[in-house]
């Protein structure tokens, strides 16, 4: 997928109760966190890059009593409902995940019975007896932005409202896009009210559309004046880890917090990220402006080990390749996109307290 420097923001146009026996449900601080979402200025349309960095509380947690040998977790102990943290929402994605407490991997939930949990992956050799997890169901459009918006344009079809972008999980780079419907006949001739997806029924709600731990969000917004979002959840105190695929990913660092390129653990020696001499053999770091133009970044690696060709570190397509971009913030409630040229990129993000 051919992304240009000043032409991806075309894209966007175009396209987690019950009690363990062994452990009661653990409790995260509980908060809130303002974000801005930008207004259009001289009749431009605004972009927003979003990230939902508040939780919801943990439904269950506890201790594996046996190391999987599949992607079945069990709890000897547990005495969960039969099936309470299973289910999908309107896409069709998980509506619970189950996180492992030591190394913060996150994996979606599938089924499961009174004392195990089926993961959407095998889990040999990822977990071990005696790990510590919590379960925890994903936060969605309605819990981040309210049934209506909470002050998004809305409108009888997309064409009159402000759009919301998630990335597909899939390195393709696709766009699900969804939007708040308001029926100007109250009577729901026209679909009723509330979100819907751009390309589905106009009555099919989508209010439970899941917003994943790590997922970015971007906004487009047409109309002028800024539109402050309040998003109540628990403080994740868990680190995260999961692995993103070849290709695209929108991502969001989890704690309501800015973080530097430098500190973000996007590029490790040993995680996966391609570090090259130039930007063409490096995956690169994609920041969305509020005007729809990326500014994009590569973390750059000097084979002469010199200094002749520019040093190691952040840098900025588009800038001297010896000019450090380590310190850039990625601010607190944004998220970006990675392009990952390889076959596994592993998102290790340390919660920064």
């Amino acid at each position: 997928m051919n992304i240009p420097q000043k032409t991806l923001s075309l894209l966007l146009v175009a396209s987690l109760s019950s009690f363990s026996s062994l452990s009661a449900v653990e409790t995260d601080p509980v908060g809130y966190m303002t974000i801005t979402i930008n207004g259009s200025s001289n009749g431009s349309t605004a972009y927003t890059p979003l990230s939902i960095g508040l939780e919801k509380a943990p439904s269950a947690s506890g201790a594996l009593t046996d190391a999987p040998t599949s992607a079945v977790a069990t709890n000897s102990g547990a005495a969960y409902t039969v099936g309470e943290f299973t289910g999908t929402d309107a896409a069709g994605n998980a509506t619970h995940y189950l996180q492992f407490e030591s190394d913060g991997l996150i994996v979606d939930i599938v089924a499961n019975d009174a004392t195990t949990i089926t993961a959407g992956t095998d889990l040999t050799g990822l977990a071990a007896s005696g790990d510590a997890y919590v379960v925890k169901e994903h936060m969605t459009l309605a819990d981040a932005f309210g049934d209506s918006g909470s002050g998004l344009t809305s409108g009888a079809n997309s064409i009159t409202s402000d759009l919301l972008y998630i990335m597909s999980s899939d390195g393709q780079g696709s766009f699900a896009t969804y939007y708040v419907q308001t029926d100007p006949t109250g009577l729901g001739f026209l679909g009723g009210d509330g979100w819907r997806q751009v390309g589905a029924s106009n009555s099919l709600d989508m209010s439970n559309v899941v917003i994943g731990p790590d997922d970015g969000v971007i906004v487009s917004r047409s109309a002028s004046g800024d539109v402050n979002i309040v998003v109540a959840g628990s403080v994740n105190v868990i680190d995260h880890q999961r692995d993103l695929p070849s290709g695209f990913s929108m991502v969001s660092y989890p704690y309501p917090v800015d973080v530097t390129l430098d500190d973000s653990n996007i590029y490790s020696a040993t995680n996966g990220y391609v570090s090259g001499a130039n930007s063409n053999t490096s995956d690169l770091v994609y920041v969305l402006g509020s005007e729809g133009l990326y500014t994009t970044y590569y973390r750059q690696t000097d084979p002469t080990g010199l200094g002749f060709l520019g040093g190691d570190g952040w840098r900025q397509i588009g800038s001297s390749n010896s000019e450090d971009k380590g310190s850039t913030v990625i601010p607190a409630g944004s998220s970006i996109i990675i392009k990952h040229s390889s076959t596994g990129l592993a998102w290790n993000d340390a919660k920064p307290f």
